[in-house]
């Protein structure tokens, strides 16, 4: 929320690390190296905490929508559309089919976390700014992808498989952009690369939670009194 507390340079609005994170849809961690860096102008307040001018926040939002050919919401639409269709091509063996056993809270899940990271990925074309500044939001919802498609038990594989049908989807999306802002060729590889290794980052965050789930019923299974 809003912070009043007076500071050296006039009355604006400062906000917690919560609400910037909410504003611009980016991780806490994000907002906190963008103050470090001195992207963002900040202050502690007598307890300690951080408060982030909201005037800076907003003009990271405005850069990163300013060109016409790379909006972040038509990029957000054409890859979901990309995505939908994709996902809805159904067939025999197809590990989507794995979604039809999971619960519809589930599913609202999932879906909502597909839709943050598309919305993730249309930002990162569309920024001119500093690419690693994503990296930290695409580890946390590859992440938390991975809790819920362990939680629903949806086996390893099947998981990686869908997310690279996302994942093409991702790419197809970049190559449609690039080649509407008629970006040299040698840029538009460059942008298409920054995609796929934007993806690998996601991949890495739920392989870990997989990772880490197999050694919990490993250990849990060795433990004494199993049989």
């Amino acid at each position: 929320m809003p912070d009043p507390t007076p500071v050296p340079g006039g009355r604006q609005t400062w906000l917690t690390l919560g609400a910037a994170s909410e504003l611009l849809g980016v991780s806490e961690s994000t907002i906190r190296r963008w103050a470090d860096a001195g992207e963002v102008r900040s202050f502690r307040t007598r307890g300690g905490h951080r408060r982030i001018l909201e005037d800076d926040l907003r003009q990271i939002v405005a850069n990163a929508t300013s060109t016409p050919s790379r909006d972040t919401d038509r990029i957000s639409d054409i890859a979901l559309g990309r995505v939908k269709r994709r996902m809805s091509r159904t067939r025999v063996g197809h590990p989507t089919a794995a979604f039809e056993g999971f619960s519809d809270d589930a599913r609202e899940r999932l879906r909502l976390l597909g839709r943050q990271l598309v919305d993730l990925f249309a930002r990162y074309i569309a920024s001119d700014s500093k690419k690693e500044r994503f990296v930290d939001d695409a580890r946390t919802v590859g992440r938390e992808y991975g809790r819920q498609l362990v939680a629903a038990g949806m086996g390893l594989t099947s998981a990686v498989t869908t997310f690279n049908s996302m994942r093409r989807s991702l790419e197809e999306t970049a190559s449609q952009i690039a080649t509407e802002a008629a970006l040299p060729q040698e840029d538009a590889f460059e942008a298409i690369e920054n995609i796929l290794e934007l993806c690998d980052v996601v991949l890495e965050g739920m392989a870990q939670v997989y990772e880490n789930s197999a050694a919990t019923s490993a250990a849990s299974a060795a433990a004494p009194g199993r049989s």
